[in-house]
């Protein structure tokens, strides 16, 4: 699956209340369907080795950045895949700024608001803080990290509408090839999960409903 765009997400109510890196982070398809990601290492979560910081550098459209998640304290670029988080790493590293600083030094001056970013980083991949970056191997800029889960969310589409005195009470949604019939506040809580190709509108009495998506069919025209 290749990702295209990604946001911060919901904290997972399973993790601790006391983590500092609890949140979770969708991923988004061209289709407009999520993966959304929780558990394990900053690191895995937003496709980011090194849990590169949001800054001009790591979220430039050079870097293929998709988009960017965190926490109160931090927010991290995020990534399409794991090769394109590497690539942002290695470019940073092996540039003028860094590449002759030890990895402690350059933890220092990357983050000086953490002084433990360093024994993030040397945990994760091993290495001697005190070891020069311009002395480490091709291999040994690779960095592990802790998996935990994926969860696939598929994004619906409305097939067909139910009207009564032209006001739409019913939708048709196509769920995983095959057409349901759901009620209009159904519908609405789907869109406001991001489960549905429809946008939803708040009126200023309070009522919601959905229009369609940009450039897509009017639901008029899908009158059963």
């Amino acid at each position: 699956m290749v990702f295209v765009k990604a946001k911060e997400g919901p904290p997972n109510v399973k993790e601790k209340e006391t983590d500092p890196d609890i949140f979770t982070v969708q991923y988004f398809d061209e289709q407009g369907n999520m993966t959304i990601r929780s558990d394990g290492s900053v690191a895995w979560r937003c496709n980011n080795p090194a849990a590169m910081l949001e800054s001009p550098y790591s979220t430039s459209k050079d870097r293929r950045c998709i988009g960017t998640a965190g926490n109160a304290k931090y927010k991290y670029a995020v990534y399409p895949d794991y090769q394109t988080g590497h690539e942002a790493l290695i470019v940073m590293l092996r540039g003028s700024k860094y590449f002759h600083l030890t990895l402690r030094e350059a933890s220092l001056r990357y983050v000086k608001e953490d002084p433990n970013h360093i024994h993030k980083i040397a945990k994760l991949s091993k290495l001697d803080p005190d070891r020069t970056i311009r002395s480490l191997s091709e291999k040994e800029f690779e960095t592990g990290w802790i998996i935990g889960r994926e969860l696939p969310v598929d994004k619906w589409y409305i097939t067909g509408v139910h009207r009564k005195r032209g006001v739409i009470y019913e939708y048709r949604i196509q769920k995983q090839g095959q057409d349901v019939w759901l009620p209009k506040s159904d519908a609405i809580s789907l869109a406001s999960l991001n489960q549905l190709h429809a946008i939803i509108v708040h009126m200023k009495s309070g009522l919601c409903y959905l229009r369609p998506e940009y450039h897509t069919t009017p639901f008029s025209s899908l009158i059963v």
